[in-house]
């Protein structure tokens, strides 16, 4: 007996969209009513579970695989709202241009795309026809837009991972969210950064030859993420860009690229201007060096409604400063000055339990009346039990502003 298909066309909506694709396009030969249905799916998600099913199953070659897809988007009559790809190592890219053109006409919303492939995917003309496009993943491509190309009209998210831009393009004056990873030529997107732009979150990690100078406009930040920007074109005082950002509430970063580089230049961090709008922090960073402690001391020191903080320790034994000296700074007078009102948690990551560390973690005890716990994990270094004890125990001997306030080792 049928017991599923006279159901609301909502219900057997529902079913369909959390079958596997294979499987829901085989809801086709049960009757007019569930081919309708298939036409009409706005999601189709050729993921690896779809590519690894017809592998086993039908011991299909790569090329048949490409043409069940374009049978599938053949057959598809309704609107695509996500089309989502991964592009195995294996498949040929004879076809790709063209599913990318059939559902640029189909009125796409959502277009994830990861090339698995060795060499990168060159995405056709058709993508920046997209109109309604509001969310944009890319992993291994390359973007190359077309002359006269103004950005998308409706795109608010943009993920970039692994691609190249090989000229001068916008996504248009509606992006929110910009998350660029391992891409190349970055200075090309330039025009994203104008005065007219609406990006609430930026992150930018392990990306080369990006200019500060394109930082100029973006008051609306709230999130931003900077990691390895050491690689960065140009190194500029963290102060003048923060005051280009009264709204930032997460930062996450490298303390590299606030480090003066060149010879005689004085630190950049002493003189920071208050953000008050700061509630997480997450930096990475070593006391091996002084610059970089005053560093992280000054930003921490400059955010009175820090609310979370997260720290990865480093290691780096090339440095010439004494440690004594990175422990002398933590114990100065002015530093019992330092008082973090709304201080909730702290996450310190790769401790080896050093004097500046545990020095720096007595620091943040006394000065955070408002903190429910403080996390230590230790680093890769430490295989002796006895000196976990040996730090554990120091660490829960240390004073306590806040009467709550646990300790939590791992």
């Amino acid at each position: 007996m049928d017991r599923i298909s006279n159901l609301p066309i909502n219900i057997l909506d529902l079913i369909l969209e959390r079958l596997p694709l294979h499987d829901a396009a085989r809801t086709t030969t049960l009757s007019k009513t569930w081919r309708t249905l298939w036409g009409s799916q706005a999601e189709l998600v050729f993921d690896d579970v779809f590519f690894s099913h017809l592998v086993s199953k039908k011991h299909k070659q790569a090329s048949e695989i490409s043409l069940t897809i374009s049978h599938i988007l053949l057959v598809h009559s309704g609107h695509i709202l996500k089309f989502h790809l991964n592009i195995p190592k294996t498949l040929p890219l004879l076809y790709t241009d063209s599913w990318i053109r059939n559902i640029s006409n189909s009125g796409v919303k959502k277009l994830e795309l990861f090339n698995k492939r060795p060499s990168a995917y060159k995405m056709p003309s058709y993508l920046f026809s997209c109109s309604e496009l509001t969310d944009l993943t890319l992993d291994n491509c390359i973007l190359s837009p077309p002359l006269g190309f103004g950005g998308f009209c409706n795109l608010i998210t943009a993920r970039l991972s692994h691609v190249q831009i090989t000229s001068d393009m916008s996504f248009g004056a509606q992006l929110e969210t910009l998350d660029l990873k391992y891409c190349t030529r970055t200075f090309n997107l330039r025009g994203q950064f104008r005065c007219d732009n609406n990006i609430r979150k930026l992150m930018i990690t392990y990306c080369q030859n990006f200019d500060w100078q394109m930082f100029k406009y973006i008051r609306n930040v709230e999130t931003l993420g900077l990691v390895s920007a050491y690689r960065f074109r140009r190194v500029i005082s963290f102060d003048s860009l923060v005051c280009k950002m009264p709204r930032i509430q997460v930062l996450l970063l490298d303390v590299f690229p606030f480090k003066s580089v060149e010879p005689g230049a004085s630190v950049v961090f002493r003189r920071l201007r208050i953000m008050d709008k700061l509630i997480s922090l997450q930096i990475s960073f070593g006391f091996y060096d002084l610059v970089q402690t005053q560093s992280v001391i000054c930003l921490i020191r400059s955010s009175p409604n820090l609310q979370n903080l997260r720290i990865r320790l480093s290691v780096d034994g090339t440095q010439s400063l004494t440690v004594s000296s990175i422990e002398e700074y933590l114990q100065f007078p002015d530093m019992v000055d330092l008082v973090l009102d709304k201080l909730e948690t702290v996450d310190i990551l790769g401790t080896v339990g050093s004097g500046s560390e545990l020095h720096f973690i007595k620091l943040l005890l006394a000065s955070s009346p408002s903190l429910v716990w403080m996390k230590i994990s230790k680093g890769d270094t430490i295989d002796d039990p006895r000196e976990e004890l040996r730090i554990l125990g120091e660490v829960t001997q240390l004073p306590r502003a806040s009467p709550i306030a646990k300790i939590k080792w791992n």
